[in-house]
């Protein structure tokens, strides 16, 4: 194996205070009170677009056609605990990508968790104008590693956006199975994993 591939949210990055705090956020908006709905309502329905495999917050906001949106807020991210340990044991031994939908300043936020230099390629969404499921980000970032697919793993929390686009293309796949890509059970059934991990840690264990 020659190099592994990253997601970053809900990988590396724990979102959890993120989406409470955007459902409470969107919550007190007068359209979500008009129609009664809670922080909690709201939430539950970001955790059914998951499942789904749809996109998490477009979906909430196409099915209560809410104009005002709230907004996601980087600053409330968390790095894993076990994630520089993780990395730094793996960069020793391959070369490490990052391919994440993520807005603009992606690499400036790896900086400031203290985890860039453990990645060789960085392919965020937000510069290269794709966003994963579209197999074409997959191919870029193999491109820009000059790595053959079987070559590669992804590894990720969704089975929507990471698993099913990298194996379609040849790629070997790790799900981690954390936050809200980690409820994609049935999804997971049909197109699995080459291996499953509760946590980043797992990780040493296979690689």
């Amino acid at each position: 194996m020659k190099v592994l591939f990253f997601d970053v949210g809900y990988t590396l990055v724990d979102e959890s205070a993120v989406w409470e705090q955007r459902c409470k956020t969107q919550a007190e908006t007068e359209e979500a009170k008009k129609l009664g709905l809670t922080a909690a309502d709201l939430y539950h329905e970001v955790e059914k677009a998951s499942i789904a495999g749809l996109p998490q917050y477009r979906t909430v906001i196409d099915k209560f056609r809410f104009k005002e949106t709230a907004r996601y807020q980087h600053e409330l991210e968390t790095l894993y605990e076990d994630a520089p340990t993780v990395l730094k044991t793996l960069a020793g031994k391959y070369e490490l990508g990052v391919i994440a939908n993520q807005s603009d300043g992606l690499e400036k936020r790896l900086e400031e968790f203290g985890i860039r230099q453990y990645f060789t390629y960085v392919v965020s969404s937000w510069d290269v104008q794709m966003m994963k499921p579209d197999v074409r980000i997959f191919e870029h970032a193999l491109k820009l590693a000059k790595c053959r697919p079987e070559e590669a793993y992804m590894i990720g929390d969704r089975i929507d956006n990471d698993v099913i686009p990298a194996k379609s293309i040849g790629m070997k796949t790790i799900w981690v199975k954390q936050g809200l890509g980690g409820l994609q059970e049935a999804l997971a059934k049909e197109n699995a994993p080459d291996f499953t991990v509760e946590s980043l840690s797992e990780l040493l264990e296979i690689l």
